[in-house]
């Protein structure tokens, strides 16, 4: 009987236990940062409406058992937004979370007793940076492997649905959505570099062998050098951190106080390291700031991790979000180098709508400290080599390469963006963004434009019509020929260009070409002026274009570039100058002042040179641009005048110099500068003197002097000198009412000195057509505001001297649009 009882007791406890898992629900799962995936330790796990609950752990990770759940779960940690997720009750289950950074201020936490123990860690950090900064060395090198990755996210139904995109429906079905809360993301492009770094502190050089590189859809050398580690790289250690040509304080800068506040969170060991984990907020709003968190080695105060976004209401246009992690291993129990690199960019044009996110990984292996780096390794001005088989390596090299394998979906961006390349639609869509910014239509071998030449007016010509064309890289990488076509109906006159242009090698990179023009023109605007014809100089004017001249030119040039950012022209030129209008260029031609000319042959021998240290280009097939140099770029150009060769009418000789470069003065902004000078030898009509760079336009013109008029001012030699600076939004930023505009203050002075010689001005026949600068120099100065509604910029003027000139403007409003972060 006892037997049978318990018996029935045991069966009786086996079905309450079996009930009672069946009632049990299970939940594990990750939380990760939206943007960078990184986990997320100690964020909040509560089934909502209970008190069961739990903590992420290091690497973000929680499960939660429970008998009683809620019917969601809800997510929160400090500095995030709060996610709720539904629970399916009575079942085990996986649900991975991401959280997204929150826009909402922090309270301030105030400590009154005692100085606050996170600043005097910093102060120690402060204190090692010299010893703990990798530039402490005094030579490293170390294999570094990059991946960069472009994602469209926030995609909607409607977009799916846009018959625009309908040829490319395909590829929604790559779209990846690894977190059961985040919106999808479609990845579209993808890179890879394999490169060799090289560093020395003396001479200090670093250098980069790029010896392996895969770009989704793109086969460029060109473009490969800046997929490497130089030009990804933020160092921490530095006081100010270059973003987007803004200098961001970094946190552990030497002025770190000024800018962030800083909270002691924790200290734990990592691995066998104990540290703290210090957390940092910007103090004021709207400055160039981060917020983020660091762990700290306690003794030998380097950084072990950081993560940081940028602040949320940085004054920065068309990035939504960016976040920076590093991590740093002891190498050799020596020195801390970087182990993991992330950076992360959400650009959004605007906050609702699609946006698209950049993420690059950096990792690093076989690092080697001091090493003895053969001299031959540095050689040359370029600190970037891209080895010739890099873009060539098969895909069992990568397999073997990669520091980690691609995901599935990674590789699938390969083909995918190699299927959308021969999809006609794609093709019609690249070539009108490529008429938009380069204004030429592409029709197969030859390319019509540009399009904002085809109509203009000036008083001269009445209403004139252009027609050009140019013969595009289908036909041939190596020969361009370009022409135009123009007709004014006033002056019921043709005039017309042609030129042809040979590349004759690319190592090193050298041109030589032929032009010959017939048109009008106007003398005395900047090089950086709008076109002659282009109808915006022809709607936005100050004045009537009525001293203008006919130029007939014919040209022969030969041009060399012995390295990046070093090259040479010769240039042998005839032209010959008539007036037009109101345009009087007449002068004595005899020594005796009895023989008049009002036009005159010039030809010309001329030999230029420019010189930018390790200047960058991104290289089309036959033409480029420059992305500029980080150091002073430095043109030469010396002309003779050849009388007798070609029926030239002058002998003479011209030489003008100039240097400009960009100086960044974080966090006051930055400062653009240029100096100028030149002398013209010998008697020549003022035409071929230095005519000042005025404009008679609305537009403003960064190298002009913008109260000027055409042809007010002429030298036969002169000193000049440009300053703007941009501070960023450093004052309006700190005005309440300014904040939310974003606007930025531009200020700037503009002066040249010169002199005309009598003999050169007793040559004209009429002295009053222009001044002199000989009694004082000419000044300018303005005040402005950029990032209205972030392209335009309008700059107030005030002229400062040679008020007294007639038909002039004592001040003055320009503007023009730019694209900038």
């Amino acid at each position: 009987m006892l037997t049978k009882s318990f018996s029935c007791c045991l069966v009786l406890l086996l079905l309450m236990a079996q009930g009672a898992l069946a009632q049990q629900t299970k939940v594990s799962g990750k939380v990760t940062d939206q943007l960078t995936n990184e986990p997320i330790p100690f964020a909040t796990v509560v089934f909502k409406g209970t008190t069961t609950g739990t903590n992420t752990d290091l690497d973000g990770k929680f499960i939660l058992i429970t008998n009683e759940p809620g019917d969601s779960l809800v997510f929160t940690l400090v500095g995030y937004q709060t996610v709720k997720m539904r629970v399916k009750k009575g079942q085990e289950q996986v649900i991975n979370v991401s959280l997204k950074a929150s826009k909402v201020e922090l309270q301030e936490v105030v400590i009154k007793a005692g100085e606050n123990p996170a600043n005097i860690i910093l102060k120690n950090i402060i204190k090692h940076k010299d010893v703990n900064d990798p530039s402490s060395l005094s030579s490293y090198q170390y294999e570094v492997y990059n991946k960069l990755e472009f994602d469209l996210t926030n995609i909607s139904e409607k977009m799916k649905g846009n018959k625009l995109l309908k040829p490319f429906a395909f590829v929604w079905d790559n779209i990846d959505s690894t977190e059961t809360n985040s919106k999808p993301f479609l990845p579209f492009f993808i890179s890879e570099t394999l490169s060799d770094m090289y560093f020395r502190s003396n001479p200090q050089s670093k250098k980069e062998v790029i010896k392996a590189s895969k770009v989704s859809g793109l086969e460029n050398a060109s473009v490969t050098q800046f997929l490497g580690d130089m030009y990804q790289r933020v160092n921490i250690y530095n006081n100010f951190i270059d973003l987007f040509g803004k200098g961001f304080v970094s946190p552990i800068s030497d002025i770190g106080l000024v800018y962030y506040r800083y909270y002691l969170l924790d200290s734990t060991f990592i691995g066998n390291q104990w540290c703290y984990k210090l957390k940092f907020k910007p103090r004021r709003p709207q400055e160039l700031t981060f917020s983020g968190e660091f762990w700290v080695h306690d003794s030998t105060w380097a950084v072990k991790k950081i993560s940081m976004r940028i602040a949320h209401d940085a004054n920065i246009n068309w990035v939504e979000d960016m976040a920076i992690v590093q991590e740093y291993s002891r190498v050799e129990d020596k020195q801390w180098m970087l182990s993991k690199d992330m950076l992360v960019l959400d650009f959004a044009a605007r906050e609702e709508g699609m946006s698209f996110i950049g993420r690059k990984t950096t990792s690093y292996k076989n690092m080697v400290l001091n090493p003895d780096i053969p001299v031959e390794i540095f050689k040359g001005t370029d600190n970037i080599i891209v080895n010739d088989d890099a873009l060539n390596r098969t895909s069992d090299f990568w397999d073997q390469a990669r520091h980690d394998s691609l995901a599935e979906r990674e590789l699938k961006i390969y083909h995918m963006v190699d299927t959308i390349k021969t999809l006609p639609a794609f093709k019609t869509y690249v070539e009108l963004v490529t008429l938009f910014f380069t204004g030429y239509k592409d029709i197969g071998l030859i390319e019509l434009g540009p399009y904002y030449t085809l109509y203009s007016y000036n008083p001269i010509e009445g209403n004139r019509f252009r027609v050009g064309l140019r013969t595009s890289d289908d036909l041939s990488t190596r020969i361009q020929l370009e022409g135009y076509l123009a007709y004014g109906l006033k002056d019921e006159r043709f005039k017309y260009m042609g030129a042809f242009k040979y590349k004759i090698g690319s190592k090193p990179r050298q041109f030589a070409g032929l032009q010959y023009r017939y048109d009008v023109e106007q003398l005395g605007q900047s090089d950086n002026a709008f076109q002659d014809d282009n109808i915006l100089s022809s709607l936005f004017r100050r004045n009537p274009a009525t001293k203008l001249n006919t130029s007939e030119s014919q040209k022969a040039w030969y041009e060399i570039e012995w390295f990046p950012g070093l090259s040479n022209k010769v240039t042998l030129s005839h032209n010959e100058f008539k007036p037009l209008g109101d345009l009087d260029i007449s002068y004595y031609s005899d020594a005796a002042r009895t023989e008049v000319k009002n036009s005159f042959q010039t030809t010309q021998l001329s030999l230029y040179m420019r010189f930018a240290y390790r200047e960058k280009f991104v290289a089309g097939k036959v033409d480029r641009i420059s992305l500029g140099s980080e150091h002073p770029v430095i043109q030469v150009n010396y002309t003779k005048g050849l009388k007798g060769f070609l029926e030239g009418d002058f002998d003479y000789h011209k030489l003008s110099v100039r240097v400009d470069d960009r100086l960044r003065l974080s966090p006051f902004g930055y400062t653009y500068w240029v100096l100028s000078a030149g002398r013209t030898w010998g008697k020549v009509p003022y035409p071929l003197l230095e005519i000042h760079p005025g404009n008679e336009t609305y537009f403003y013109d960064y190298a002009a002097f913008n109260m000027m008029n055409f042809f007010e001012f002429v030298s036969d030699y002169y000193l000049s000198a440009y300053a703007t600076h941009h501070f960023d939004g450093f004052f309006l930023d700190k005005i309440p009412l300014m904040r939310k505009l974003k606007w930025r203050e531009v200020a700037q002075v503009k002066a040249v000195w010169g002199e005309l010689q009598s003999a050169n001005l007793n040559l004209q026949t009429n002295n009053s057509l222009f001044y002199s600068l000989n009694k004082k120099p000419y000044v300018e100065v303005g005040l402005g505001v950029e990032n209205i509604i972030r392209i335009l910029r309008i700059d107030f003027l005030w002229r400062m001297s040679y008020l007294e000139n007639p038909d002039i403007s004592k001040f003055g409003f320009r503007g023009s649009f730019q694209i900038t972060f």
